[in-house]
């Protein structure tokens, strides 16, 4: 659990870098992400599938950090492996071997994994200050944009609350790892009140904030740095989508698969 958290907060916490992903037009990028969960969610083929994941970590590894990739996901493929004998055992039953059960469930995990290294490689490359303001010019309320975005800051915000709370219950000789299932189960309860209690006393010092800000007032937001799109952008939305869309065209209309 203390790791998957971990993962969590590495996903949505974002530190810039000197990288090509960290300096695209957010816009941009919503856009490839779009493009790419459409391709996950329709090519079935597992070769066009392997040809989507070696996409991801070439721009993994030209335009974002790779080490902090690699954190934010590898506990969570030890989950998504649990996961997936979970679904063998379920749709097998009461087989013990069958093959294309294994294949399909195969394919289903290794799908949900790309969808969750795509999200992982937008967020860790993205400034929340900027997605709010790409929404904005997106025709977006601000006040749904700063919803939205102030959601995902959240997420890491409570993950290091979740980190930090177990941390002062081991000092004070906690041990989550000892025990029955029910036992860690109660003594789980011992970390999530806590952060619960953080959370929603957070939650009010934020609508107190905002209060006497006069949040809402003005309806046109300015801010201090303005996004735009220029040519590199446009450049690199060309480069990214042609091969998305060429696996599209290739799951529908096959030439060698």
């Amino acid at each position: 659990m203390l790791s998957l958290v971990s993962s969590v907060y590495e996903i949505f916490v974002f530190r810039k870098k000197a990288k090509l992903l960290y300096n695209i037009d957010p816009r941009v990028k919503m856009v490839q992400l779009i493009v790419t969960l459409i391709a996950i969610a329709l090519t079935t083929n597992l070769i066009l599938q392997l040809f989507i994941m070696a996409y991801l970590i070439a721009f993994t590894v030209i335009g974002a950090d790779v080490r902090r990739i690699l954190r934010s996901i590898r506990t969570i493929l030890k989950m998504l492996i649990m996961f997936y004998i979970i679904i063998y055992v379920v749709n097998a039953f009461p087989q013990i071997v069958n093959l294309n059960v294994a294949f399909q469930s195969l394919i289903a995990i290794f799908r949900f994994f790309m969808l969750i290294y795509s999200f992982s490689l937008f967020f860790t490359t993205t400034q929340l200050d900027d997605l709010a303001q790409s929404l904005c010019k997106l025709k977006v309320p601000y006040h749904i944009a700063f919803t939205l975005t102030l959601s995902v800051r959240f997420i890491p915000t409570v993950a290091k609350d979740f980190l930090t709370v177990y941390d002062s219950q081991r000092a004070r000789g906690l041990e989550m790892e000892k025990g029955s299932f029910l036992k860690r189960v109660k003594k789980f309860l011992a970390l999530l009140i806590p952060v619960f209690i953080v959370s929603f006393l957070r939650v009010d010092r934020i609508a107190e904030a905002l209060e006497s800000r006069a949040f809402g007032l003005v309806k046109n937001r300015t801010f201090l740095y303005e996004v735009k799109v220029g040519l590199k952008d446009i450049i690199f939305l060309v480069v990214a989508i042609t091969p998305l869309l060429t696996i599209l065209y290739l799951q529908y209309y096959p030439i060698y698969f």
